[in-house]
């Protein structure tokens, strides 16, 4: 962990070393587990279109102190991913997963019997089928040109036990993705690429990634043409079913390149090779975000974006269609490197992702951060006459579709008004620094606050207290941004 965290919390982390320390770190502290391997596979064919078939086989050592008799674990459950057979397999034998959580209905418990013995390994085949449908993000669509999936739960999350220094983890030491497709589909997913192969009309592509791999998988795949623009800030690839305007494309790619350079110097890298942006057109329609659920709207994924058709009838050179793309790219760190926790879904998520918008404007220059920042107050107060904002800290019921829009505007200028008290360097300093030490992992309020103390050396509890409880925004917060005019807010 980041050593600007650990600072917060010495005596939690002295203990742990303590402890540690008279045990060797040789015998297992508490019940857990050891995620050595995962193989997974997704497979669609023209003769079931708009299903998604996917089998993951993970293997599991029993590294803690103790037997277990079941391990919780996230199903891909839920209206957003339609119905399907489910079949779980413990060392060959079917088991029957029984709902864990009166608050998540996709978390489970799976059962083992006979009971998983220290040091043992068990072999866990998850099968299903998904019918993708209307969803509040889009991030599982499908139809028979093509399909995106790019959801942290679109695959099996196993839990770490309850206990005193618990072992476990979401992430594979190693995993194998296979995608099976058509084959005159085009396929991105997540992984270095290990071959390929022909099965009749077919083609299974392959993807290596290790626990050291930054991002979830994720599956781009389709009949797509693609447009390769290259800038001076960068190269930007499209991937669309229809031929894309040129000059629109051009004058896009210039804008999305700049906006992701303009991401990376204050987030960090997205990857350790050199980004590559990538628009994806997707293959049915995408509900907005922040507007009527009618409206098109986009989805992200590592370094990319997928659009709705509507978006590039609209035009892909369009100011809401490129903030809505800048929005979905800042997702790229805070929502696939780290993932909000669920009461931190408003403000880490998407109160990150709009202030991504500010990001991009103040890399433009001039009097472009004051404007969005103007724009963005703009639209709070139109959500905010629709619904009232409420406290930034969900609860575990969840707002309303309209609360959480305004709501999720005032998360944005939290973090404007976090980069005024702090400034830019510090917020960014503490941004990176959570990044850093929550890695594949959640995080919220309290990370947020902790790293930006730290960084900035102030005490900002009474400015966390006003804006994460308190509806509405300071007066002084706004008058500061009164004169500036802005631009259209994303969709």
């Amino acid at each position: 962990m980041n050593a600007r965290l650990i600072s917060r919390f010495p005596f939690a982390f002295a203990l742990a070393a303590g402890v540690c320390f008279a045990a060797g770190c040789v015998q297992p502290l508490g019940p857990g587990y050891h995620f050595p391997d995962r193989q997974a596979e997704i497979r669609v064919s023209d003769k079931s279109p708009g299903r998604i078939q996917l089998r993951v086989t993970d293997e599991l050592v029993n590294a803690g102190d103790r037997p277990l008799h079941s391990l919780e674990v996230r199903l891909p459950e839920g209206p957003a991913f339609g119905e399907r057979n489910l079949i779980v397999r413990v060392d060959g034998a079917e088991v029957s997963p029984q709902g864990s959580s009166p608050v998540d209905p996709r978390m489970m418990s799976a059962p083992f019997n006979p009971v998983w013995k220290e040091n043992e390994t068990r072999s866990i085949v998850t099968e299903w089928e998904l019918r993708p449908r209307f969803s509040a993000r889009g991030t599982i669509v499908a139809s028979p040109d093509g399909f995106f999936i790019a959801d942290e739960t679109a695959l099996p999350l196993w839990q770490t036990p309850m206990g005193v220094f618990p072992r476990g983890g979401t992430i594979p030491g190693r995993e194998l993705l296979t995608v099976t497709a058509p084959s005159d589909f085009r396929v991105l997913a997540d992984g270095r690429p290990a071959g390929q192969k022909a099965e009749g009309s077919q083609v299974a592509r392959r993807f290596r990634s290790d626990s050291r791999n930054e991002y979830r998988p994720y599956v781009v795949a389709g009949r797509y043409e693609e447009k390769v623009v290259d800038t001076r800030q960068g190269r930007v690839q499209f991937w669309t079913f229809h031929p894309v305007d040129a000059a629109a494309a051009q004058t896009a790619a210039a804008r999305l390149a700049s906006s992701m350079k303009s991401l990376e110097d204050f987030f960090g890298p997205a990857s350790a090779v050199k980004t590559r942006v990538r628009i994806a057109e997707s293959p049915v329609n995408l509900p907005g975000e922040f507007t009527a659920a009618s409206e098109p709207g986009g989805a992200s994924f590592p370094r990319g974006v997928l659009l709705d058709p509507r978006d590039f009838q609209e035009g892909l050179a369009s100011e809401p269609v490129l903030q809505l793309a800048e929005y979905e790219l800042t997702r790229t760190w805070y929502g696939w490197r780290v993932r909000p926790s669920p009461e931190a879904q408003i403000l880490m998520g998407r109160g990150v992702g709009l202030f991504g918008l500010v990001i991009t404007a103040e890399g433009r220059g001039g009097d472009q951060r004051a404007r969005t920042v103007a724009s963005l107050i703009e639209r709070y107060d139109q959500a905010r006459a629709a619904a009232p904002d409420l406290r930034l800290m969900e609860p575990p019921e969840g707002y309303s579709r309209a609360e959480r829009i305004s709501t999720g505007y005032r998360g944005a200028l939290f973090f404007v008004a976090l980069e005024d008290e702090c400034g830019h360097g510090n917020l960014k300093t503490a941004l990176r620094d959570i990044l850093s030490a929550r890695a594949s992992s959640d995080t919220g309020y309290e990370e947020l606050r902790a790293a930006l103390e730290t960084a900035s050396g102030k005490d900002l509890a009474e400015m966390f207290r006003k804006w994460l409880v308190q509806p509405g925004i300071p007066d002084e917060f706004r008058s500061r941004y009164a004169t500036a005019s802005g631009a259209t807010a994303p969709q």
